[in-house]
């Protein structure tokens, strides 16, 4: 029986801790699972009776990782009501930050977030982060409401980012932008590109229809972007499901809601847009083919002459959740890197070329 609780404290600011695989009852001490942005994972005992006694049982090997070359960081940035505190996390090259603070120069950004089903983004290793910090580029994780970073209120109704109130989640990715460009001055709108799968493509597809001229380009992965359409439509695979995420919009007061934030009603004629890749899959039963497709379409009719490039990716043999060949997945995750760096100026010839290939 517990007789009392004491917080794990550890050394950096973005990390993320789980139980590891506990399979003694009457034990000393505890098994968890610790990772960061900057710590491969690591499986570490920690003592009952005392929590500063830790052994690491076991380390994650990233050959040529050198994790003194790297840096992370967790603040908060005030949201547009003045009173909600959005989770951000940043991860870099100390060389890179350390050029920014000496010369002032803006650095390439890429922001990210998804912010739906209570799902957390986790402060976790990511490896295949690494060509983008290497080439001096700051990785940014706004922690938006619609996720479980800060428990149930984060994501359920009023305050949350859920059925009425999903606007929330926009409003805090836009904030955390504006944040990094004009308070943080890390960033500028000539070098800041940000970047969603799924619910995440949601996320940037609204998140651009607000504001379209804080960013240079954005990578949309699958994405939800016909709600409208979709959540109607209970002949769709899923759809019925999904009316405990989003609303039943035969419902008239979720209809007018998800229809002024539906990123196909919403794209504007007036904004410059950035540059966009748009990718999906043939096979996909949560996100058809014909709605990353019909997205295309409707930005290259609707927005501004001044807008950026629109390319569409349709992969015929992925579904959802990319290539399940190990190999193929990195093959499309560095066609997508490609288009970031050629767009953010830092391989400016890969730009063309992505240009005659990159539509299907």
């Amino acid at each position: 029986i517990a007789t009392s609780f004491v917080p794990l404290e550890f050394n950096e600011t973005a990390y993320d801790v789980d139980l590891g695989p506990n399979h003694e009852y009457n034990s000393s001490s505890v098994l968890i699972s610790y990772s960061s942005l900057t710590t491969p994972r690591e499986y570490i005992d920690v003592s009952f009776q005392d929590v500063r006694q830790r052994t690491v049982r076991k380390r994650t090997e990233v050959p040529g990782y050198d994790p003194s070359l790297y840096e992370s960081d967790r603040v908060t940035v005030l949201s547009r009501d003045n009173k909600t505190e959005i989770p951000v996390s940043m991860v870099y090259r100390r060389a890179t930050m350390d050029q920014h603070r000496t010369t002032g120069r803006a650095i390439p950004t890429l922001l990210t977030g998804y912010g739906a089903y209570g799902d957390p983004e986790e402060d976790e290793f990511d490896s295949s982060v690494l060509p983008l910090l290497d080439r001096g580029m700051l990785y940014v994780i706004a922690h938006v409401r619609g996720g479980g970073e800060k428990g149930r209120q984060w994501y359920e109704e009023p305050n949350g980012g859920k059925y009425l109130c999903k606007k929330n989640t926009f409003f805090d990715f836009v904030d955390v932008a504006q944040w990094l460009v004009h308070k943080r001055k890390v960033t500028s709108e000539s070098v800041l590109a940000c970047e969603g799968r799924s619910a995440g493509g949601l996320l940037i597809s609204a998140s651009l229809n607000l504001d379209p001229e804080l960013f240079k380009a954005a990578v949309l992965g699958v994405p939800f972007t016909d709600v409208l359409c979709t959540m109607v439509d209970s002949t769709i695979p899923l759809t019925t499901g999904e009316w405990e995420e989003w609303g039943n919009p035969n419902e008239a007061k979720y209809f007018e809601y998800m229809r002024s934030y539906s990123p196909m009603n919403n794209v504007r004629g007036d904004k410059r847009y950035p540059s966009i890749l748009i990718t999906g899959g043939l096979n996909d039963p949560r996100v058809q083919y014909w709605e990353p497709a019909k997205y295309a379409a409707t930005l290259r009719h609707e927005q501004h002459e001044g807008s950026g490039d629109v390319l569409l990716k349709i992969d015929l043999t992925s579904g959802h959740f990319s290539a399940s060949d190990r190999y193929k997945y990195l093959k499309e995750l560095s066609f997508d890197y490609a288009f970031l760096l050629g767009e953010l100026g830092l391989d400016p010839s890969l730009q063309e070329e992505l240009k005659g290939n990159g539509q299907s």
